[in-house]
């Protein structure tokens, strides 16, 4: 006896689709597979430079802290080294009972002024001979 078309099993068709999926997924694979990898290969390139980079500055912040500290160190460190001035002759200044003498210069029109750290070199006062500095 035949059985009713109705109450037929259907072919098992689920290995057919299978088949065609796993095709499918190699062909995709193979045609899409290198460009991924050049992606792939160009994101970890990206990483290293990046990597890199950052390392790099780090070390240029470490050196410039350490370079700073033992700068900071060795002026805190260091003694205060008193540099003698020579003596010069200085004419003594004649004052009169009535004028009152400078107090920038005492008198005598000339005032030290410092260059650099240990040399000083004669100038006109700027208090008593205002004049010949305005020119």
């Amino acid at each position: 006896m035949c059985r009713p078309s109705c109450c037929k099993k259907p072919p098992d068709e689920g290995a057919g689709i299978a088949a065609v999926a796993v095709i499918a997924a190699v062909f995709a694979a193979a045609k899409i597979g290198p460009a991924v990898a050049r992606i792939w290969h160009l994101a970890v390139e990206a990483l290293t430079i990046f990597t890199l980079t950052c390392a790099a500055a780090a070390a240029a912040i470490v050196v410039t802290w350490a370079t700073t500290r033992i700068i900071r160190t060795r002026r805190t460190r260091r003694q205060t080294v008193l540099v003698p001035v020579r003596a010069a002759a200085w004419p003594e200044p004649v004052q009169d009972a009535t004028k009152r003498g400078c107090l920038a210069c005492g008198g005598t029109g000339t005032v030290l002024r410092a260059i650099g750290t240990s040399s000083y070199q004669d100038s006109s006062c700027p208090a008593c001979q205002p004049v010949p500095r305005a020119g």
